[in-house]
């Protein structure tokens, strides 16, 4: 397996242990993150703090990997998002949500 598949598959793996030190260690310092609308988002900090309200937001959330295309200079990961919205703590069936995901690492 290549070293950038590798890495991001290590990346989803902390994603679903819910691991902030984790996903952070994995970050280049060039680590740039684009989101669906075209945003970019470079701090480290406020990945910290974003991935903190994200599973405190969620505390389910996960990523189920379908499948991963990798071609030597960048990673396609497609699979599905998932998680219940419980800002409470409080998971309710009525406020899970699943989405298609794509993610591309380069």
């Amino acid at each position: 397996m290549d070293t950038m598949k590798a890495t991001i598959l290590a990346f989803i793996d902390r994603i679903n242990a819910h691991d902030v030190d984790g996903i952070i260690a994995l970050m280049s310092p060039e680590y740039e993150f684009v989101n669906s609308s075209g945003d970019h988002f470079r701090d480290i900090q406020f990945m910290r703090d974003t991935w903190n309200a994200q599973f405190k937001n969620h505390p389910d959330f996960k990523i189920r990997v379908q499948r991963v295309i990798s071609d030597g200079e960048s990673v396609g990961v497609f699979g599905w998002s998932e998680g219940t919205y419980a800002p409470d703590g409080i998971i309710s069936e009525e406020n899970h949500w699943e989405v298609p995901a794509a993610f591309l690492g380069i």
